[in-house]
């Protein structure tokens, strides 16, 4: 089962028990016998206001019978407690219904279940992950700290407008890049951003495996790289370099994602020199784009060693 698939599956889940949770309910109410025979009316009225309007003839009387009834049933339901929403569906997504589809295109709550699926598969917890919460005050340099902080909540507010296609994050180990990009993935999240967030080693591990893979399975293995619109890789740099894998994929995937205009993020500890050595001046001057990518140096004590 493909993630899609696999996403879709977990939304359906929600309209399934919505919707049974609805008919528990009306089955619960149907049993004053009031309020069924009410109800039965107001279903044979529906159909005779039907057949009156196909022959063009008035249904004003019925319709006032029918508002009537439904009256009678709210003032039923409200001595017994019962709010009348509780016997409609409660989807957890209004715009969908939790059909995970608008108008036959993806719902954004279907984006977020995919990207929630493939962060699963990268093996980190997005519930460990950070937030942006707006205390900067662990920071030696807040106030350069926070202007970096916003100016990324910015570009995924702005993600469908920046020119910026490539963000690098450079900074000595410790000073923040990771929890930057934590903050960053939990947020385009809660917009129904689809995204794809991984370490350089999960990419390198990836990359390896879509190399010696079968031709039916290397789709699977490489579309959240190449077409989520959010991909993350963090602590480029850490990896095990393979030869003929890691290089050639790392440059097919950021190239292509430039050329579509689709955004990555990525972090690492190498200074720019080491950059151009260790991955070629290929990769080197997509990152170093001078319109399509933005470069950050995060300055700073390791926090991690302070704290």
């Amino acid at each position: 089962m493909s993630v899609k698939d696999t996403a879709l599956k977990e939304i359906l889940k929600r309209k399934l028990y919505a919707e049974n949770k609805a008919d528990m309910k009306i089955n619960e109410v149907l049993k004053d016998e009031q309020i069924k025979s009410l109800f039965v009316a107001c279903k044979k009225l529906v159909v005779d206001i039907a057949k009156l309007e196909v022959e063009n003839l008035s249904s004003i009387e019925k319709k006032k019978e029918y508002n009537l009834n439904r009256e009678k049933i709210a003032n039923i339901l409200k001595e017994k407690g019962i709010n009348k929403k509780e016997l409609k569906p409660q989807y957890v997504c209004d715009k969908c219904k939790d059909t995970g589809f608008v108008d036959n295109k993806e719902c954004e709550c279907l984006k977020k279940e995919i990207s929630k699926e493939l962060i699963k598969l990268s093996g980190v917890d997005i519930n460990l992950f950070a937030r942006f919460d707006g205390d900067y005050s662990c920071f030696k340099n807040a106030e350069e700290i926070k202007t970096i902080y916003e100016k990324m909540k910015k570009f995924i507010n702005e993600i469908n407008k920046t020119s910026i296609d490539t963000i690098l994050l450079v900074g000595d180990t410790g000073v923040g890049k990771t929890h930057l990009m934590e903050c960053m993935t939990t947020y385009a999240l809660d917009r129904g951003i689809m995204l794809k967030y991984s370490t350089a080693f999960n990419f390198n591990h990836d990359m390896l495996r879509y190399h010696c893979s079968k031709l039916e399975d290397k789709e699977e293995i490489i579309d959240p790289y190449l077409n989520s619109e959010l991909l993350f890789i963090d602590d480029l740099g850490s990896e095990n370099k393979i030869n003929n894998v890691t290089n050639e994929y790392l440059y097919l995937i950021i190239n292509e994602r430039m050329q579509n205009h689709k955004k990555t993020v990525i972090s690492t500890n190498l200074n720019f020199e080491q950059i151009q050595d260790v991955y070629g001046e290929r990769i080197f001057s997509r990152l170093m784009h001078k319109k399509q990518s933005l470069k950050i140096k995060l300055n700073g004590d390791d926090l991690r060693i302070k704290k």
